[in-house]
């Protein structure tokens, strides 16, 4: 029902915009005709018209546009332009364009929130127990793939503008709508409602007010706060702790330095713990009195916000999320000194922190095997962080080195593992891609125009594989390794009642050539006599030239790409589910735009005994075949139609499609945005 209810989501697509431009275009008129402002009188006047123009051709091009969020969504893709990797690539008309796709997000969120609710509850119980909470059916997604639409629509960008905005203020109404068909079609199949389950949700934004903007994140990614005169801006203005700053400067006089406060703050928590984070708040003061230059200011500020969401992530545990707060002090002595932690992915401080959060989602809770020695390394690293007097990016990568010597020293055996397994999908994917172009011109041949379906379809499939590997495997320049192409040229003789007496003689010995080449691919010695039996069976016929009797159903050739057994076993190979591959459940959607996954992201996939934690460590050249792994090193594998149809289908959810880091310097953009707006 899940499944279906995000089809039907899909197929109803037209009818939401259909309705959109029909409300848009009766209000537009009037709104233009009402200004005052006799400029935005004539862009508006100007804007409906052109919409009217394009009506049928938006209508067309929606369904796409639609398709290609939800498949964006369902591979856990980030929002486009509003992360804040992105924020130093965009200009002041971009900033405008983005700062209207999320004032139309706020609004529809808004207008569709009872409606919303009740839908979100029952998709979680149609997914089943430990869902993530997270669907292609979010408002922001709707809207995303209307300004998609837009923004490909070949007008002008004022008359852009104006149509995400009036079609964005109609999206509310009609999704409302839809919401609340998808609502009654789930009840009428007996779905009961759930709370949504959170394990997947991104981390919460920030609950503390702030002035931040993005203008002033662009300006400090950029550096060029850093040019400014030091008393251009207050560096205390506006913050929450302006009336804590006495108490700070008196606890700083005593002391004389940071690193004493430091020094006596592990100390106390050390005999006392600070759940409450006292100790931090007081450091936090402290450090703010150091502040000489605007930047300073404002990447203490973001390393805060940036921690908050850390330490709120519901996707580290516990004891991760301690980690991520004791390590704040380190960060924001550094970020006084060396803002480039922000703007330099590869910088020791940010790589320390994106490993060790990332690797920790290996585990799924803190009692799993494991984790009791990744959590203790990785708290040896953050007290030696806060111990250190050093300021700069050396000490955090020394640290980040002794984790990695620590991490890999846990595995060895997995490595090992892993470096097989990509050797053994390397070499099928290579195979695989030439035994498609070898299909093909085996299907070219003139012998092939009279030969029966059943040939055919081995020639296709496993015959393909099997020339395919012997030409791989060939040092010598061979026109014809292993003679397997003159075996398929005999074989499609021996079927054709023309020219099958030529050839029938010589039964056996192609059928051992057969069964040679078969081998050499690790073909199932079951499946080969199959085939074997049927090429009698047609053989004989064809030489009496008679009509053969029904036969028995042979092996399907791979619809898929198509692994050895030995391939397999040694990649953890998952085939498709057997459902997938059934004609009546055809994958949908039939062919998704794109898989946003890359290497590192990690997934929940249900296995036999539940859902398994996973991470995409590895993606072969062409896209064809995708490797993951669990904490203990071991490899699973699977194609790219299966992790498709898994994607759609709910048997496997993105956890993380990338770092928890980026999520929550995304969720520091996120905040920025809605300051802007």
């Amino acid at each position: 029902m899940y499944r279906a209810t995000v089809k039907s989501a899909a197929t109803l697509g037209g009818a939401l915009l259909q309705g959109m431009l029909a409300r848009a275009l009766a209000r537009m008129p009037g709104e233009a005709q009402a200004s005052t402002d006799v400029v935005e009188r004539n862009l508006l006047a100007d804007a409906a018209t052109v919409l009217a123009d394009h009506s049928a051709a938006l209508l067309d091009s929606f369904p796409q546009a639609l398709l290609a969020e939800f498949a964006h969504a369902l591979a856990g893709g980030r929002g486009g332009a509003l992360t804040f990797d992105s924020l130093p690539l965009l200009g002041e008309e971009q900033v405008r364009d983005n700062v209207d796709v999320l004032r139309v997000t706020q609004d529809v969120l808004e207008a569709v929130r009872p409606e919303l609710g009740e839908l979100e509850s029952l998709l979680a119980a149609a997914q089943g127990p430990g869902t993530p909470g997270r669907h292609p059916l979010r408002p922001e997604v709707f809207v995303r793939a209307l300004h998609r639409l837009v923004q490909q629509s070949p007008v002008a960008a004022t008359v852009r503008r104006r149509w995400l905005r009036h079609l964005g203020a109609e999206l509310g109404t009609e999704l409302a709508g839809l919401y609340r068909e998808l609502t009654a079609t789930l009840r009428a199949h007996g779905v009961a409602a759930a709370a949504p389950a959170m394990a997947a949700a991104p981390p919460p934004s920030p609950e503390r007010q702030t002035d931040l903007t993005v203008r002033e994140l662009q300006r400090l990614l950029a550096g060029e706060l850093d040019l400014a005169a030091p008393g251009n801006r207050p560096p205390f203005a506006d913050t929450e702790f302006s009336a804590t700053i006495p108490a700070a400067f008196e606890q700083l006089r005593e002391m004389r330095q940071v690193d004493q406060v430091m020094q006596q703050l592990r100390q106390r928590q050390a005999a006392v713990p600070d759940p409450a984070g006292e100790g931090r708040s007081l450091l936090r003061n402290a450090l703010l009195l150091q502040v000489r230059r605007p930047a300073q200011a404002l990447a203490l500020e973001v390393v805060r916000l940036m921690v908050d969401n850390l330490a709120a992530d519901p996707r580290l545990l516990p004891a991760v999320q301690e980690a991520v707060r004791d390590l704040e002090p380190a960060l924001m002595r550094l970020a006084l000194a060396d803002p480039r932690f922000f703007s330099e992915r590869q910088h020791p401080a940010r790589q320390l922190l994106e490993q060790a959060t990332q690797r920790s989602l290996a585990w799924a809770d803190e009692g799993a095997p494991g984790f009791a020695e990744f959590a203790g390394a990785l708290r040896e690293a953050v007290e030696a962080l806060l111990d250190s007097r050093a300021v700069g990016p050396e000490v955090f990568q020394i640290a980040l080195d002794t984790l990695q010597g620590a991490w890999a020293e846990a595995q060895p055996r997995g490595r090992r593992l892993r470096e097989k397994a990509v050797r053994a999908l390397l070499r099928a994917e290579q195979r695989n891609l030439l035994a498609e172009r070898i299909a093909q011109q085996l299907a070219g041949r003139p012998e092939a125009a009279g030969a029966p379906a059943e040939v055919m379809s081995f020639l296709g499939g496993p015959w393909a594989q099997v020339m395919a590997q012997a030409r791989l495997a060939d040092r010598g320049g061979s026109d014809d390794p292993g003679g397997y192409a003159a075996a398929a040229a005999t074989l499609l003789r021996s079927v054709q009642p023309a020219l099958a007496m030529r050839v029938f003689p010589h039964r056996q010995a192609l059928a051992e050539r057969l069964r040679h080449g078969l081998a050499s691919v690790d073909y199932l010695p079951a499946e080969t006599q199959r085939w074997l039996s049927t090429f009698d069976v047609l053989q004989e016929h064809a030489a009496m030239e008679t009509a053969p009797p029904a036969l028995p159903e042979t092996p399907a050739p791979p619809g898929d790409t198509w692994l050895a057994a030995l391939e397999a076993h040694d990649s953890g190979f998952v085939p498709l589910p057997a459902v997938s591959s059934a004609a009546e459940h055809p994958v949908w959607p039939p062919e998704l735009p794109g898989i946003d996954l890359q290497p590192g992201a990690w997934v929940d996939l249900l296995g036999a005994t539940g859902w398994e934690r996973w991470q995409l460590t590895w993606a072969s050249p062409h896209g064809l075949l995708f490797m993951f792994t669990d904490a203990t090193g071991t490899a699973r594998s699977m194609t790219r139609r299966s992790l498709q149809d898994r994607l759609a289908g709910g048997s496997l959810r993105t956890v993380s499609a990338h770092t928890v880091v980026d999520g929550a310097l995304d969720a520091v953009a996120r905040v920025a945005w809605r300051n802007s707006v």
